[in-house]
């Protein structure tokens, strides 16, 4: 009978052994991918900025060989070069050789937030997971579904990006929480390829986790009035700050979602009105 209880006991332990020796695995993959996650966004800055006379080494890295012997030869015998879509610093002619989905770029000083923004015409939930070089990556990429326009012409755009802890994608908005960060930083610039928006930030506040897009009509002005009445000051909300900005069912709004920490149900905003709309511009570096 011992030996019978012993034996139960050994077996327990090796289970038991072998469960946190799997466990532990799963969770230095898990962070091993945190850690790495949005790492991949690093190279498309030096791509966005690359001329498309050079033969840049960073694009070149991310094209396959078939790929840069194909783009050489339609260089070679193309008899017209077309101008490049230069915005700044944002060389779109060049990003669009990764992939055609990258329709804009957003800034927001002193955060991490400076990445191309995407939509594809498939599955919105597509750049959920994949970077802007189509790969399967944890962090995603920022990314609007296709309810938005891609010229920001909509009443009210919506982008998202995941709250990543190593620092990427959308994870600096947090930096809204602090009244004095708030406070410091109002500005968020989108670039396009023929103009670039500026939009004020009036509003960063945890919300539920409704579909937006979905759950109001923000073409009825009655209904966006509500909306803004209730934006430009969330008064139920558990974390909230406001500037003092006049938005009115007549201007347009940008809504940056992401997700707040472990709270399932709850997204964080950060929300601000377009005051400007200018033509692109080429960088004199």
């Amino acid at each position: 009978m011992k030996n019978d209880r012993k034996k139960l006991w050994v077996g327990v332990w090796a289970v038991s052994i072998v469960l946190l020796i799997a466990a532990l695995g799963a969770l230095c993959a898990y962070l091993f991918r945190m850690y790495n996650a949005g790492h991949s966004y690093g190279d498309i800055s030096l791509i966005g900025a690359q001329s498309s006379d050079s033969e840049g080494s960073s694009l070149s890295s991310l094209m396959s060989e078939s790929d840069v012997a194909s783009a050489a030869s339609s260089k070679k015998t193309s008899s017209e070069k077309k101008p490049d879509a230069i915005n700044g610093d944002i060389n779109f002619t060049e990003l669009w050789k990764v992939n055609t989905d990258i329709y804009a770029w957003i800034k927001i000083p002193n955060t991490n937030v400076d990445y191309p923004i995407l939509q594809t015409s498939g599955d919105d939930a597509f750049y959920l997971e994949h970077n802007y070089k189509k790969e399967y990556e944890f962090a995603g990429s920022i990314y609007t579904e296709k309810i938005n326009s891609k010229d920001f012409s909509d009443p009210n755009t919506l982008v998202y990006g995941h709250n990543m802890l190593n620092g990427t994608m959308f994870r600096t908005l947090q930096n809204f929480q602090d009244p004095d960060f708030f406070a410091a930083n109002p500005y968020i610039y989108v670039y396009l390829p023929e103009r670039t928006l500026t939009y004020e930030i009036f509003s960063a506040y945890q919300y539920d986790d409704r579909h937006i897009m979905y759950s109001f009509d923000f073409n009825d002005k009655d209904v966006f009035a509500d909306y803004l009445a209730y934006a430009t000051n969330p008064t139920d909300s558990m974390m909230s700050n406001t500037r003092d900005v006049e938005v009115t069912p007549d201007d347009k709004i940008i809504t940056l979602s992401t997700c707040l920490g472990n709270i399932d149900t709850a997204r964080y905003l950060v929300q601000g009105v377009l005051i400007s709309d200018e033509p692109a511009t080429v960088s004199s570096k």
